[in-house]
Parts: structure tokens; sequence; C-alpha cells
């Protein structure tokens, strides 16, 4: 027998037959299992998730066959802490099920970001360092003052606020700026004995400023800077009873009792050679 002949035998047909529909049968079932697999022609319409709670969008994620991820929170004032304020994909986007819904969550409350020094430089630089650090200005009011368009305070809450303190991202500065002098007179308080922010505060109600602070020796840590209390001013008031508006107050503070408390003898401000 030939080899054409052996070809053409029945049980050779029969075998290349047989494995040809086998591949087709089995490539068939391999298209329909990867169908079922992913799930072709059946898509999901992913909900609007904006602004629902955990609770809601746990709970239509679950009932959607799909799945979600937290990867972000942001701080929005108006926007209820711990909904959602971003989705990916969008709402309506066509997805396959258990496809990830990735979501960006209001934060209960704003990052906070140290407090810059924005005194002693004009209106227009204390600005430009507020929003550098994700702060703006608020109210700016003006008033007399030695140096004209100078910030003299900057505020939060209606308190002085230093450099370094952490304040909440977005938060609104508020600056005391100087007008220059107008002339007019207000009478020196007498400021001894007074801590610094007691005696900030009875020079900002007088239109007056505080000037250099002048610690001494008796200072030695940040609990002692605060507890300091105001032993010497200049101008003196026992010499001067009337200052013009918007004049700085030099301040001299200790925690020294004697300073604070002095004897009969030694109850003087300044010596009389004028030496402080």
């Amino acid at each position: 027998m030939n080899l054409k002949d052996f070809l053409k035998t029945k049980p050779l047909l029969a075998n290349i037959l047989l494995a040809i529909v086998s591949l087709a049968v089995f490539a068939y079932l391999c298209l329909l299992f990867l169908k079922v697999y992913t799930h072709h022609n059946q898509s999901i319409a992913v909900p609007d998730y904006k602004g629902m709670s955990h609770k809601e969008y746990v709970s239509i994620t679950k009932k959607k066959h799909l799945r979600y991820e937290i990867i972000d929170s942001i701080y929005v004032e108006e926007a209820r802490p711990g909904s959602v304020i971003e989705q990916f994909p969008s709402a309506a986007s066509k997805v396959k099920r258990k496809r990830t819904i990735y979501l960006t969550l209001a934060a209960v409350s704003p990052e906070k970001v140290p407090m810059p020094k924005v005194t002693d430089v004009s209106l227009r630089e204390a600005q430009s360092r507020l929003e550098n650090i994700g702060l703006k200005v608020g109210n700016v009011s003006y008033r007399p003052s030695e140096f004209y368009n100078l910030v003299l305070e900057q505020r939060y809450k209606n308190k002085v606020v230093a450099k370094g303190e952490m304040i909440p991202e977005g938060t609104a500065i508020d600056l005391i700026v100087g007008k220059g002098l107008s002339g007019e007179k207000t009478e020196l308080p007498v400021l001894m004995g007074l801590t610094i922010e007691s005696a900030r505060s009875i020079l900002f109600y007088n239109n007056l400023s505080v000037g250099a602070l002048v610690y001494d020796n008796s200072i030695l840590t940040s609990s002692d800077s605060l507890n300091a209390k105001v032993w010497k001013q200049l101008p003196d008031p026992l010499k001067t009873e009337f200052i013009e508006l918007g004049s700085s107050v030099d301040l001299w503070l200790t925690i020294d009792e004697e300073k604070l408390n002095p004897t009969a003898e030694s109850d003087t401000l300044f010596d009389d050679s004028g030496d402080f």
C-alpha cells in the first residue's frame, strides 16, 4: 500500500476529523468560559456615591456587586464629615462586576499648618505669605501707627496668634495694619505687673502697640516667658501722661519677685541717671 492509499483509510480520516471537532469544541468552551468569567455584555452602571455616608456607600456597593477603596480625605467646609465628595469611575459609567470604585471622603477637620510671621511687613507681603501656606487674609483693620501700611498684629479668633502655632488650613487671619500717626493723643496706661498678653490687650484698646520686648536673665524656659510680667516700660508713665495714638511701648519682663515688688527704697522704674 502506497502513501496515498494509506491516507485514504477510514481510521486515519476519522481520527483527523475527531481531532478537528475536539479542537473546535475546546475553543468554544474556552470562549464561553471567558464570556461568563468576564461577564461579557453584562455591565453595571456606577452609582452616584457623592454625598453618601459610610453606611450608604457600603450598602450600595454590596448590592451592585462592586468593590470600593478609600484613597484620600479632603476637608470641605460645607460637606458632611465622612461623606463621599469624589469618585472614580464617575457616576453612570459602565463597569463589570467586582470593579473597584475609588472614593475620596470629606475629612472631619482640616489639616493644620504652622502660622507664619506676617507682622512687621507690608500688607501685600503678609497676604502673599499667608496664601503660600494655605491660609488667607480675613478682616483688615487700620489703626494709628508710627509705621504706615505695616502689619502690626496677626489675629485668629480675636486673639494674637504667634509664629509656629498650628492653624487649620484655609483659616482667615485678621490683620491690624498701621495707617500712620494722627496727631491725637491718649493716656499712657500703666502696665507694670501685667503679663504680656494683658499688656498687649490694654495697648490695643488704647490704639497703641507693643514695641521691644526685653526679657531679663530670670527667664529660662518657655513657661517662664508665658508667666513673665512687666516690671518696666518706656515711655515711663511717671514722666509721660499722654502719648500719640499709634505709638509703641517697650516692655521689660521678668519673673523675679524682687523686681515685680520693689521695696519702698527702690520703688522706682528708672534710676536718676536714666539707666535701665
